[in-house]
C-alpha cells in the first residue's frame, strides 16, 4: 500500500525513580502523533489508487465499526483479518464477588459489572503475524526527541508539564559543555 517506508518517531525520556534499577537512564517511547480521524483514513486509503471514493471507503469503515460494536455487544469477538481480534471483556465492579451458588437465584448482572472493556489481540498466525516483535520488523524508525514531564503549580493547581528538545540539540548542547 505505501510506497515509501517512513519512518516511526521514537522519543527518549529519562527514568526519574529512584527506586528503579533503570533510574538515570533514558528509554525509547512511541513519538505519538496526532490521531486521525476516520474521515482522514478514508481519504488515505482513497489516495492509494483504489476505485472507491473517499466517502465509499468512509461509508464501509463506518458499517464496519457498527457492526463491531454490535457483536461485542453481545458477547461475540469478531476477529478482522491479518490484523487481530476484538473482544470485549468484564470490569468487575467493587464488592461484586458472590459469596455462594444460593446467592445467585435473585442476582442481577447490573450489579456485578462496573465496565465493559474492548479488547484487541494482534494476529500471531504464521501468515499474518502482528506480534510485537513481528510488527517491529514492518517498521522503520527515527530518534526524535527528548520528552521530560515536571509537576508544576500553575495557578494554584499542580499540572504535569511536558518539555520537547531534539534529541540533536541536546547532544550539541552536551558536546558544547563537556569540551
Amino acid at each position: 500500500m505505501a510506497k515509501e517506508k517512513i519512518p516511526m518517531g521514537i522519543n527518549l525520556r529519562l527514568n526519574k525513580i529512584p527506586s528503579n534499577s533503570g533510574y538515570g537512564k533514558y528509554y525509547p517511547e512511541v513519538d505519538r502523533q496526532k490521531t486521525l480521524s476516520m474521515r482522514g483514513f478514508a481519504k488515505h486509503l482513497a489516495e492509494h489508487g483504489t476505485p472507491f471514493s473517499q466517502s465509499s471507503i468512509e461509508f464501509m469503515l463506518t458499517q464496519m465499526c457498527e457492526g463491531l460494536i454490535e457483536m461485542m455487544s453481545r458477547g461475540v469477538p469478531v476477529h478482522l483479518g491479518p490484523l487481530g481480534t476484538f473482544y470485549p471483556t468484564a470490569e468487575v465492579a467493587e464488592d461484586a464477588g458472590v459469596e455462594s451458588i444460593a446467592d445467585m437465584e435473585e442476582l442481577d448482572p447490573e450489579n456485578l459489572i462496573k465496565g465493559i472493556h474492548i479488547r484487541f489481540k494482534p494476529n500471531a498466525s504464521k501468515d499474518d503475524d502482528m506480534s510485537a516483535p513481528a510488527f517491529k520488523q514492518r517498521c522503520s524508525f527515527e530518534l526524535r526527541n527528548i520528552v521530560d514531564t515536571e509537576k508544576a503549580m500553575v495557578n494554584g493547581k499542580e499540572k504535569s508539564i511536558t518539555t520537547v528538545k531534539p534529541i540533536a540539540t541536546a547532544v550539541a548542547e552536551y558536546k558544547a559543555a563537556n569540551q
